[in-house]
């Protein structure tokens, strides 16, 4: 009888009966284009948008980083700072669903690229945003919350797509636009001989 119940229980645990992953969280990048753009030297960033439906797990964004190239610029995580605040979805007493705008002053949102002055106008810089969460079995503000018995999924990433755009300085631009306009007017106003 006990050899059989070790093999019952040995079935249930290796085909995964009465074991429930948990659900994946919705991370959604703003702005929804993915697309942020500054001068050479500007300094850009991304907000983000978080749905978790679980009804018995939290989940908790841990970190990010930005997968292109830095010829042009240095990415920041804000999501590790020391200052960051706890981004927790879940469950009462938690929100299922958080919005974060980016604020570089603050350094909210999950994170930012600062462009080098020395950026070519018109680059694009292409890749992705992977971020970085974990999900608990009891919500990480509780008191007697403990990692190292909660914790149901220790490090998971999803990831969305991204570009950091340097856009031409304006005073070029108007300059070239402003002399265009200056020889129109001098051609037009040329007496006819």
């Amino acid at each position: 009888m006990k050899l059989t119940f070790s093999y019952i229980l040995l079935a249930a645990v290796f085909s995964g009966v009465g074991v429930q992953a948990a659900p994946t969280p919705t991370i959604t990048v703003t702005p929804a284009s993915g697309t942020v753009a500054a001068l050479p030297g500007g300094l850009v960033g991304w907000g983000f948008t978080l749905n978790y439906s679980a009804t018995s797990d939290w989940v908790v964004l841990t970190g990010s980083e930005f997968t292109g190239s830095t010829v042009y610029g240095n990415y920041t995580d804000y999501l590790s700072s020391p200052t960051a605040p706890l981004y927790v979805a879940g469950p009462a007493p938690e929100a299922s669903s958080i919005t974060q705008a980016w604020s570089s002053a603050s350094q909210l949102g999950l994170g930012a690229f600062q462009f080098n002055s020395a950026a070519l106008p018109g680059a694009v810089i292409a890749g992705n945003i992977v971020i970085h969460y974990s999900v608990f079995s009891a919500d990480p503000n509780n008191p007697a919350f403990d990692p190292g018995v909660d914790t149901v999924v220790a490090d998971a990433t999803v990831t969305d797509a991204v570009k950091a755009v340097v856009t031409p300085e304006p005073g070029p631009f108007a300059l070239l636009c402003a002399g265009a306009l200056g020889l129109g007017r001098s051609v037009r106003r040329k007496p006819r001989a």
